[in-house]
């Protein structure tokens, strides 16, 4: 059963995008607590959903919403790396449900449960909801606003985690590849190591030609490239472009296409590029503060993750040019 596209469900989290048949995106709402990206596939004979988003509540809206298109329980649910706001929706799902994940990301999801790091984050959350609220009601620039919407979204959600959130830990766990056999349609889980965090998985469906990429792509977005190596990341663009897939979609952002792809390749060299020529100018890591975003990423979304990438990659060449004192 394939739900008709007037007939949707619908969510306060997030809006669903019917991809091909069987193939849903569920792309976050402003406003709503999904935060991240995520997906629905039908394989015939089982329910897969890729990533469960940032919060529980959006990860039960998610849940009820695979389970109208296609009239069973979901089988099979993807973490597609270990960052809160694609694996903290897991709870929702019923405790028989499978949870796959890289074995590395099981690993990296294990560590957090307990962290003083995540104690920390969800014992201050009310009072970052509060300076995000502040500066976004100070805010006069509608693009501006647009952008601190989502931190907004994002500490409102974390602060309903407080008492609630429980970090639920994969069942299943494959290293390099794993494929999903279905009676109508397969999935391919495909490991790309080191490009976004230690172990990224993308889910691609040969017979749709669609990839979700999860957080090795962000489309209108600046990405966070803080805990990758820009050589890894373009390996894994590189490699997703050679499936020449028809449709992506990102782990933030509109769904999109092979030139989007390209378009976060282009970023990584850009950036990259900008910092070796700013050690072989000699000039310290203290001037990205002034640095003007360049076109065409100014009008992309997330413009704060600008300085923190470039000064990211400033520090990994700097580390890797010895010579330069």
């Amino acid at each position: 059963m394939d739900t008709r596209i007037d007939d949707l469900p619908t969510s306060q989290h997030f809006r669903l995008e019917r991809l091909s048949e069987g193939v849903y995106a569920a792309i976050h709402r402003s406003g709503g607590w999904a935060i991240g990206n995520a997906g629905i596939v039908d394989l015939g004979d089982r329910t897969l959903v890729f990533d469960t988003t940032y919060s529980p509540q959006a990860g039960a809206d998610l849940r009820a919403a695979a389970e109208a298109l296609f009239g069973r329980r979901v089988g099979l649910v993807v973490n597609s790396h270990w960052h809160s706001d694609h694996i903290w929706g897991n709870q929702a799902f019923d405790p028989t449900t499978t949870l796959v994940s890289t074995a590395e990301t099981r690993r990296q999801i294990v560590t957090t449960r307990g962290d003083e790091d995540l104690d920390a984050t969800l014992a201050g959350a009310e009072a970052h909801l509060a300076s995000w609220r502040a500066r976004y009601a100070a805010a006069v620039d509608e693009e501006e606003r647009c952008e601190l919407a989502l931190w907004v979204d994002q500490w409102e959600a974390t602060v309903a985690l407080e008492d609630i959130l429980e970090v639920r830990v994969p069942n299943l766990a494959f290293t390099k590849r794993i494929t999903f056999h279905g009676s109508v349609a397969s999935a391919e889980l495909i490991e790309l190591r080191g490009g976004h965090t230690t172990s990224d998985v993308v889910l691609w469906l040969p017979e749709a030609r669609i990839a979700f990429m999860g957080d090795l792509l962000f489309v209108g977005c600046h990405p966070y490239l803080g805990d990758g190596d820009p050589d890894a990341l373009r390996r894994a663009l590189d490699a997703v472009l050679a499936l020449d897939p028809q449709a992506v979609v990102p782990g933030h952002g509109p769904v999109g296409t092979a030139e989007n792809v390209a378009a976060m390749r282009g970023y990584v060299d850009t950036l990259d590029g900008l910092a070796r020529q700013m050690i072989a100018a000699g000039e310290p890591e203290e001037t990205v503060t002034a640095m003007a975003v360049p076109p065409p990423y100014d009008t992309w979304q997330l413009r704060m993750f600008f300085a923190a990438n470039l000064r990211a990659l400033y520090g990994r060449a700097r580390s890797a040019s010895p010579t330069i004192s």
